[in-house]
């Protein structure tokens, strides 16, 4: 089974699809900065009342429960970590638990992710679940998911041809996510305003994404290395650099201001070592052979600036 035919079921599943904001609807009396300060307080109250239950036998997810015969609470598990985040200039703290941080490699908030879910509100309701696991773009999800995904790994795929998909040694997790960095103060449906939400992840794969086709995998076009590829235009054309295929706008592609290079491998031995200026941006295996596939980064005339991010150069 092709893995990557299973991205045509995650389109329309509303749980964590991220939503376009109207700003017709923005309250004038909003305060985001008061509310990340609000959701904080929430989520430590709730970490500090509640428990992790392990998952059962069979069971992909585990349990939260109110504590009450003085249980170690998820805010004092050692497996609780929090996470800095800075949106819009607005500081919040995303709360994650690891159960298992999986064995392959981690997700870059621009790469896609084969997972399931299950969705809570604060108060213990349900609003959605997915059991069967489901593509979905970090890109194209609330900023929860695509800064919170990052603190996991892929497992491997132990598949068996005619079976379901099947992954061991994966990540698995819960990711508690201020309202910020979920549905804000427009909510969705099932989920009110301003509200913080639980999420039960498990990570079977990762698909490391290259959205424009210019062979540079998209991690490598955040710039600024601060998480979000949206905002990292290097032309000042609003289309940010990762869905651009001319970056610095001089009328010649990025994939033809680049050096592409191709190795091929017999499995078992050494990888190539690359250039400090060579990026992989894809391989692929062909029976005992692998084939890898490198973008040089060119600098022609020596001035500091990538030729593909320099005006000057063509």
């Amino acid at each position: 089974m092709n893995l990557k035919r299973l991205a045509l079921l995650c389109m329309l599943f509303t749980a964590i699809i991220a939503c376009k904001k109207d700003d017709d609807n923005n309250d004038d009396d909003f305060d985001p900065v008061t509310q990340a300060v609000e959701d904080d307080e929430k989520l430590i109250n709730y970490l500090k009342s509640h428990y992790y239950i392990e998952a059962a036998p069979g069971e992909i997810f585990g349990g939260i429960d109110t504590i009450m015969n003085n249980e170690v609470s998820l805010f004092d598990n050692e497996n609780l970590k929090v996470q800095n985040i800075v949106e819009n200039d607005i500081n919040y703290k995303l709360y994650y638990f690891v159960e298992d941080e999986g064995g392959q490699i981690a997700p870059a908030e621009t790469d896609s992710v084969l997972v399931n879910y299950r969705g809570f509100l604060l108060d213990s309701i349900k609003f959605d679940e997915r059991l069967s696991y489901t593509w979905l773009s970090l890109t194209n999800v609330i900023r929860g998911w695509s800064r919170g995904f990052v603190n996991f790994k892929g497992g491997t795929n132990t598949t068996i041809p005619g079976e379901p998909v099947n992954f061991s040694n994966t990540g698995r997790g819960i990711l508690f996510l201020p309202s910020g960095l979920a549905y804000g103060n427009l909510g969705n449906p099932g989920i009110p305003p301003n509200e913080s939400l639980i999420f039960h992840v498990r990570l079977g794969l990762v698909e490391k994404a290259e959205h424009d086709g210019d062979r540079l995998l998209s991690s490598y076009e955040d710039l600024d290395n601060d998480g979000n590829p949206n905002n990292d235009d290097s032309d000042g054309d609003t289309a940010p650099d990762y869905l651009d295929v001319d970056d610095d706008n001089d009328g010649v592609l990025t994939r033809d201001e680049l050096e592409l290079k191709t190795y091929v491998i017999t499995i078992g031995e050494s990888e190539p070592i690359l250039a400090s200026n060579e990026l992989e941006y894809d391989r692929m295996r062909n029976g005992d052979t692998i084939t890898i596939y490198t973008a040089v980064i060119l600098d022609s005339n020596n001035d500091g600036t990538p030729d593909y991010l320099d005006a000057d150069v063509n």
